[in-house]
This record gives structure tokens, C-alpha cells and sequence, in this order.
């Protein structure tokens, strides 16, 4: 049955020294660790290639489809924490994970995406337990994967 999944971040990608945990629910929740090593790889690969004008909301976008990637034929909406504000920003998130996204789903539109806070979510909860080392990820994300995607 497709569901609404709600994703949020702990450690903002821009933290670029400390681990992130990335959680997804839809009423249950699973989250991955994204090692700072991690981020700082992807900032340096795409500063190479793009410069340096919106590299974290690039990563962001990589690991939310990191994230939803496996269950994407069963979400019918990403609902993606508001971390960070401002129509233009949110804009430039939105269309840098659609290019992901597509590749998966050619047909999916924007509408897909919403931005809004998911503060007590089970996203938000299991994000920051992650983060806290009070919970354990379903798994740690690899430079690999978060390469391939970039190169996508």
C-alpha cells in the first residue's frame, strides 16, 4: 500500500566533521549513518565538478535517495524536514533530488516533494537516537553508492 514517508536529517550535511543520520518512516522507521569521511568525499568530488555553489543541498539530496531509493514503489509522497528554509533553497533541493528521483520514476512530479517540518516524527525520533548512538542504523553509507548517484 503507498504511503507518505517522512524523512529528516541529524548532523545538517553542512556539518561536514560529524557523522549524519538519515531516517525514513511511514509509521515504522529505519534510519542509515553517513559517516563524516562520507560527506567530506562528496563535498570534494562535487566541488571538482560543480564548484562550490550548493554542494550540501547536492548531498542532501543524494542521501534522502539514498535513503527512499529501495522503497520507492511504495511511497506515494517524500515529506523532507525543514532543514532548510527559503522558497529558492527548497526549490533547488526539490529539483536536485527530481533528477534522482526520475531515473527511478520518469513520470514523478514535483508535487511529489514537500518540504515541512517533521519535528516528532518517528523520522525525527530515530534521527536523532541515530545520531546519539542510542539506536543502531540499518546500515553505514558507503562511499560507492553516494559516488554512483553523484555520477548520475
Amino acid at each position: 500500500m503507498p504511503y507518505v514517508a517522512y524523512v529528516d536529517l541529524s548532523a545538517k550535511v553542512e556539518q561536514w566533521t560529524l557523522d549524519s543520520a538519515i531516517a525514513v518512516s511511514n509509521g515504522t522507521a529505519r534510519a542509515l549513518l553517513v559517516p563524516a569521511r562520507i560527506k567530506q568525499e562528496a563535498r570534494r568530488f562535487l566541488n571538482e565538478r560543480h564548484g562550490t555553489k550548493s554542494t550540501q543541498y547536492r548531498v542532501l539530496a543524494v542521501l534522502v535517495y539514498l535513503a527512499v531509493r529501495d522503497d520507492l514503489p511504495n511511497i506515494r509522497q517524500l515529506v523532507i524536514d525543514l532543514d532548510y528554509s527559503g522558497q529558492a533553497v527548497e526549490a533547488t533541493i526539490k529539483n536536485l533530488l527530481l533528477t534522482l528521483l526520475r531515473q527511478s520514476m520518469p513520470d514523478v512530479s514535483a508535487g511529489y516533494i514537500r518540504v515541512e517540518n517533521v519535528k516528532g516524527s518517528k523520522a525525527d525520533h530515530l534521527a536523532r537516537q541515530v545520531y546519539q548512538g542510542k539506536a543502531e542504523a540499518i546500515r553505514v553509507v558507503s562511499w560507492a553508492e553516494v559516488r554512483a548517484a553523484l555520477e548520475k
